[in-house]
């Protein structure tokens, strides 16, 4: 693909929905999503987008390398590797509407109801979380909202929860990336696209990392869960709608 009115469209959208997962930590990549939903059929889509969402993720991890919480992220990861392995191996059908509706309010209840932050309290939480996470994420992209709720439990500083939950979803994309390339999907078709849209995510998460540098904590936190609440509510509507 050219540099073409579309090519030009998913630029900007990378730039734009990076500077906003950079700063708040999620929402940028249901947005991207959404977008490139527009122009490319599923079976691309997927694995286009979990390729930016990898370097989005990437991105914020080495711009905040020092951050991240190493034990809750190698939990995640090991979850993650069994949901990439036992979702490679099934296709799920569950109908649109009812999985919307269903992840909508299963997420504005996770984050409204008080969950284990403590590690004593559920051992096996973050694992679980990966491996759930990853498994879903190869048939609907993007599920940053849905684990949101559990890094927010852990009452962490605004920069460690977005690091923490960038390097953890490093390991969804790469392994989502990861199967489809072994079901068949060639990188190469979408090379010249893929690396500016990376770039972009490169850029716009180096401008939400500044931003988030300078927004107090309080406000954090309340965007953090407005965006959620944006985001579930928007889920529950295309569901009731569809």
């Amino acid at each position: 693909m050219g540099m073409d009115f579309t090519s030009i469209i998913l630029l900007l959208t990378a730039l734009l929905t990076s500077i906003m997962s950079g700063t708040i930590g999620m929402g940028g990549g249901i947005l991207l999503l959404a977008v490139m939903g527009q122009y490319f059929p599923l079976q691309i889509l997927i694995p286009l987008h979990g390729l930016i969402q990898l370097g989005s993720n990437a991105s914020r991890v080495v711009y905040s390398y020092k951050s991240f919480d190493r034990r809750v992220t190698l939990q995640f990861a090991g979850g993650a590797i069994l949901g990439a392995i036992i979702g490679s191996q099934l296709v799920i059908k569950i109908p649109d509407q009812w999985y919307k509706v269903g992840l909508g309010l299963f997420i504005l209840s996770i984050t409204f109801i008080p969950l284990p932050g403590s590690r004593k309290t559920f051992r096996f939480k973050w694992s679980l979380v990966g491996g759930i996470s990853t498994f879903l994420g190869l048939f609907v992209g993007a599920t940053g909202p849905l684990i949101a709720p559990f890094y927010l439990s852990e009452n962490w500083k605004k920069d460690v929860l977005v690091a923490t939950k960038a390097a953890c979803q490093v390991f969804t994309h790469l392994l989502k990336v990861a199967t489809f390339i072994i079901m068949g999907f060639a990188v190469s078709h979408h090379l010249l696209l893929l690396m500016g849209m990376l770039a972009m995510v490169f850029i716009g998460n180096y401008i939400g990392k500044w931003i988030l540098d300078k927004l107090p904590d309080r406000w954090f936190i309340w965007a953090f869960k407005s965006l959620i609440v944006i985001l579930s509510a928007r889920m529950i509507f295309q569901g009731l709608t569809l």
